[in-house]
């Protein structure tokens, strides 16, 4: 098969203000194989009536355009109707979503209706729960929350002794729908930190929005930390079409201070735990890659890590923190262990963007030696010049109305009632 003609679609928002590993993500085939037609939309934007006409070979989902699901009901039945071209194209269809225990129902009838031949999970396990229906007649395979890009590979990795962080942590203080497990990712770090500055050691945590720290920041200071804290990603919560999360956010609303247990009585009783969702997180491959040794929650990892071998293990409330900071001091155990973690990340093939990329190519072109999609790369190529033309200008505009708000909510942050206001207000800024 020739070059591929290939569309696409995802709401990444300003690539320049994205999460690094998303924003390599979306255009990881872009990068690696460049000889292809790409044509890449964000649907935070129109699309235009000629790209919706244009046959392509494939058709890809991104993890930030399935998020649809969870942004409202009617948000998200926009969606699938601005987008319904797609369950009628002949192209090949991949999908890539994430947190699929999130209104999992929903995903599942979204990728049968659309025809969609392949979906990658990131979730090991559990596609017959997660998939009740597509699991039955599609293509499941797994895939990752990140990638190891080439360019971290080429990044020298700053000694461990010149390192002024002893512990390094970020996240976001997730709501109570994600479960007792996903509590964890903001509990540990305030837990932790509150024992290691008792121990005497510079901790640079931060949990919540401001803290966050994006592209090249977010990589210095993963090499400016000697060890890394970090946590399985996933839900040991199972929500079908987002009940559980609506009834959060509505008690919430009225009682914003209340303890994750209260939430949990009040909104899903007895319903935590009974499944665990977890993969590896894009965080623990950084890490592996730049050095920084790391202290995680026991969990599985998705099997790439093992605990002792490959990080310091720690209890969900930290109350073996005396027992991570007797192995935290064995420097030559620690460096042997920063070695074998960085050497069993880099023995997965799978991790390596370009691999990544190999694998979506190569199963377009096994479907689409059955399916022979009409496309036509000369009028690809015709459309992705008129796309470029007329919607670069509208994505800068776009993106400058986007920061001027964020900028104005972060501003008024400190007043939260006319912060609240101004939220409440957003459609009006665009």
């Amino acid at each position: 098969m020739g070059n591929l003609n290939i569309l696409v679609l995802h709401s990444l928002g300003n690539p320049k203000l994205a999460p690094w590993f998303l924003e390599k993500h979306v255009f990881s085939l872009q990068r690696n194989f460049p000889e292809n037609n790409y044509l890449y939309h964000d649907t935070t934007l129109a699309i235009p009536e000629y790209v919706k006409e244009t046959g392509f070979d494939a058709i890809l989902l991104d993890v930030t355009l399935l998020c649809a699901r969870w942004a409202g009901d009617a948000q998200f039945r926009k969606c699938l109707a601005d987008y319904a071209f797609v369950a009628e194209s002949d192209a090949v269809k991949i999908a890539f979503p994430q947190d699929e225990y999130d209104c999992h129902e929903l995903l599942d009838h979204w990728m049968c209706d659309w025809k969609v031949d392949v979906v990658f999970s990131v979730i090991a396990s559990g596609w017959d729960v997660l998939y009740p229906c597509y699991h039955r007649i599609g293509d499941i395979r797994l895939g990752y929350t990140g990638y190891i890009d080439e360019a971290l590979l080429n990044c020298i990795p700053k000694g461990f002794g010149d390192r002024s962080i002893d512990i390094g942590y970020r996240a976001r203080k997730l709501p109570p729908y994600f479960g007792r497990l996903g509590e964890n990712k903001w509990t540990i770090g305030r837990d932790v930190a509150a024992r290691a500055r008792g121990a005497g050691l510079r901790v640079d945590i931060e949990l919540g929005d401001q803290g966050t720290l994006l592209g090249e920041a977010w990589l210095s200071f993963i090499q400016d930390s000697k060890f890394t804290l970090g946590a399985n990603s996933g839900s040991s919560l199972l929500d079908p079409i987002g009940n559980i999360q609506r009834s959060v956010r509505t008690y919430l609303a009225s009682h914003p201070d209340a303890s994750f247990e209260e939430v949990e009585e009040r909104c899903f009783p007895g319903l935590d735990g009974k499944y665990s969702f977890t993969a590896i997180s894009p965080r623990v491959l950084e890490a592996a890659l730049l050095g920084s040794a790391q202290i995680l929650v026991d969990g599985e990892y998705s099997g790439i890590v093992e605990p002792g071998e490959h990080f310091i293990p720690i209890r969900p409330d930290a109350s073996n923190f005396p027992e991570v900071l007797e192995a935290m001091a064995d420097r030559p155990r620690i460096e042997s262990m920063i070695r074998r973690c960085r050497e069993a990340v880099l023995s997965v093939d799978a991790l390596r963007y370009r691999n990544k990329a190999s694998t979506i190519l190569g199963v377009v072109g096994e479907i689409a030696a059955h399916k022979k999609p009409g496309s036509n790369g000369d009028k690809v190529r015709q459309v992705i010049a008129r796309y470029v033309s007329e919607m670069h200008p509208k994505y800068q505009s776009c993106w400058r109305r986007h920061n001027y708000r964020t900028r104005l909510l972060k501003a008024l942050a400190p007043y939260p009632r006319l912060h609240q206001m101004l939220r409440s207000a957003k459609q009006y800024l665009g």
